[in-house]
């Protein structure tokens, strides 16, 4: 099958079968997707059997133990990575806070941290409160004001013998660009600098690869693909053993610990092997080849996935080309992700929102938290910010044509 069957797809998510499911055409998923059924059930059977302290003689605790290190190792797998290098924590803020921190051996007075204009504040805000902290210099690799893309030759201009670490978006969740990661790592590895990656935007739209990006750190959110609310830090080994350990002294011998500052919610990594069953039941029902390793399922059903969202991007982009809309980024697919942000000179954004709302399509308005991308690029009322719609391959051609139905009507007919 060399296309996504889009009803095999919706009958994996419970929420299509309630009303508003059924009747709302659901356009914020960049703001967090759908949860696929397989994660609820595992969510479900970890609070209804083995809610307790895991890791424990009884059989109770001992079956949650076994619950939570099978979701860590799904992640795991699905990245292709070891599992001692998977830091899981309450959201994808918490984890970049938590690596800054972890720093501040590198960061120290005299050295310098490059962040991106284009990042959302996640990756820039625990940056610069280190380099405060450590009196180290925070640099600013800017965007330019108009497309609000980033240029490797900026960056060049930026980095020095200084450079210690550089956090950059794998994709922005404004514009949509995709940016080239193992390009900006080679001029990044010229100064022997680290790099953190910010994957947030990118994973629910391409699933990301780890072992072909050159990265020191990749952070994502699992809450944005499918699963419960959790942050998924990736660290590779060298750059772990660098860093000041985030957790109880006792807990420094494990890899998996060093960085986790709090506890963690059991229920919640224990539903992400969920994840896993999600992509293997549509890799199985689109491919013959079911024997595969799970990272090349989950690969394989993102890029179908991919350009089932780019088909409904494309019909987006071509229909508001004749509005009266700034779109910020790339008028086109072409490398950017199904993540469209606008606004109108003669309408609020809030308006666009709560205009679509009366043609049962939810999408949002606000700065997002790339509050500094916006700055950049010229949008005076930050607060009410631009309308974003962003696609998930679970919505339809239909949702979309609504979506721009009332797009018209409420702009033109002002």
């Amino acid at each position: 099958m060399h296309q996504l069957d889009l009803d095999f797809v919706r009958k994996q998510f419970p929420v299509f079968t309630t009303d508003l499911g059924q009747k709302i055409g659901f356009l914020d998923n960049a703001g967090g997707s759908y949860v696929a059924g397989a994660v609820i059930e595992r969510l479900t059977d970890f609070y209804t059997n083995y809610k307790v302290q895991p890791y424990g003689a009884n059989p109770i605790s001992n079956r949650a133990g076994e619950a939570m290190d099978l979701g860590r190792q799904t992640i795991a797998d699905l990245l292709n990575v070891p599992s001692d290098r998977v830091t899981l924590g309450a959201s994808s803020t918490q984890c970049f806070n938590t690596l800054a921190q972890a720093c501040t051996p590198l960061v120290q007075k005299g050295s310098e941290v490059i962040v991106s204009e284009q990042d959302h504040e996640s990756n820039i805000g625990g940056w610069e409160r280190l380099c405060q902290q450590q009196g180290a210099t925070l640099k600013i690799w800017k965007v330019a004001p108009q497309s609000g893309e980033l240029a490797i030759a900026e960056l060049e201009k930026l980095l020095s013998p200084k450079t210690v670490l550089v956090a950059v978006t794998h994709s922005s969740n404004i514009i949509g660009t995709l940016n080239p990661i193992n390009e900006i790592a080679q001029r990044v590895r010229q100064v022997k600098s680290r790099l953190v990656v910010d994957g947030v935007s990118y994973a629910p739209h391409c699933w990301p690869e780890l072992d072909t990006l050159d990265v020191d750190a990749y952070v994502f959110s699992t809450y944005k693909t499918y699963g419960t609310h959790q942050g998924v830090m990736v660290v590779q080994e060298d750059f772990l053993e660098e860093l000041a350990p985030q957790c109880h002294f006792f807990n420094v011998p494990y890899p998996t610990k060093r960085l986790d500052s709090a506890g963690p919610d059991h229920a919640a990594i224990a539903a992400l092997a969920g994840i896993g069953d999600y992509f293997t039941t549509l890799h199985d029902h689109h491919f013959d080849s079911v024997q595969v390793p799970l990272h090349q399922k989950a690969r394989a059903m993102a890029t179908l996935m991919n350009q089932h969202e780019t088909t409904l991007c494309a019909y987006l982009l071509e229909n508001l080309a004749d509005l009266p809309v700034r779109i910020l980024g790339r008028a086109t697919t072409a490398q950017r992700e199904a993540n469209i942000a606008l606004s109108s000179p003669t309408i609020s954004s809030k308006n666009l929102a709560d205009g679509l709302a009366d043609y049962n399509i939810a999408a949002k308005n606000g700065h997002f938290y790339a509050y500094r991308l916006l700055q950049a690029m010229g949008v005076e009322d930050l607060n009410d910010g631009v309308l974003r719609i962003s696609l998930s391959h679970y919505n339809t051609m239909e949702e979309v044509e609504r979506c721009v139905t009332g797009l018209r009507a409420l702009i033109t007919e002002r």
